[in-house]
């Protein structure tokens, strides 16, 4: 059974100056590729820390099957993002003094419904480098260790925030049809953020951020396998 997320009437506020969320209404579908395309500072990032639990609004809620997760207490918040929610961000953040294999075990949920490590491993080509440590492996060798460890414990809703960065085109490529196959396979909704349309091609639906509001929300009726596109050089979304 799927889980539906909501973001309702999100604002977040640094100071009386920076206001970076105006107010963000949004409901994703279960098991869908959803992007958040917007520049730097569209605030497109701050939303998925918000649904994501990470951190918190300054009005509105995020609601995972009608919880806000906004405001539960540290333990219930801890609970979701330890087997319901996962990140995965353009920096790997993968433990230096750790192999691939420590690091993506490190994703492990508690309620004990994973993965087998084996099969994600195959799936995004990392059985050679398994025992190997991240110093050893290339930028989209990292990012598929990344995504090994936020997926071993098959959360349902899987965030990513410019997770292809810092990917050149081949790996970034790869990575977004890694993150569709396993969408498909394993039933994983996913948030995307970037600026780069291309990657909005593959998505199931489009959400453009701007100036901390949405600005346009559609369907994509053509959705492109991310091999077909020429990726090219990266175009930034519009101003």
């Amino acid at each position: 059974m799927g889980i539906e997320i909501e973001a309702k009437s999100i604002c977040k506020n640094y100071d009386e100056y920076e206001k970076v969320l105006k107010g963000i209404d949004l409901k994703i579908e279960s098991n869908t590729f959803n992007v958040l395309l917007g520049q730097s500072g569209s605030g497109k990032s701050t939303l998925i820390n918000i649904m994501s639990g990470l951190l918190k609004p300054t009005s509105g809620e995020t609601l995972i099957n009608s919880i806000n997760i906004n405001t539960v207490d540290e333990k219930t918040l801890a609970d979701y993002r330890r087997n319901i929610i996962s990140n995965i961000y353009q920096d790997y953040m993968l433990l230096p003094e750790l192999t691939v294999r420590e690091n993506i075990e490190l994703g492990n949920g508690t309620d004990g419904d994973t993965i087998p490590l084996a099969s994600i491993t195959e799936i995004l080509g990392l059985d050679e480098f398994i025992n190997k440590y991240p110093s050893q492996l290339s930028g989209g060798q990292k990012q598929r260790a990344a995504i090994a460890r936020a997926i071993i414990k098959k959360p349902k809703i899987l965030f990513c925030d410019e997770a292809t960065g810092a990917l050149d085109e081949e790996n970034s490529k790869l990575v977004v049809k890694l993150l569709h196959d396993i969408k498909e396979k394993f039933g994983i909704t996913i948030i995307f953020a970037t600026h780069n349309l291309k990657i909005a091609l593959t998505a199931d639906r489009v959400i453009t951020i701007k100036d901390g509001l949405i600005v346009k929300d559609v369907k994509n009726d053509k959705v492109l396998s991310p091999m077909e596109i020429n990726w090219g050089i990266e175009e930034p979304a519009d101003e």
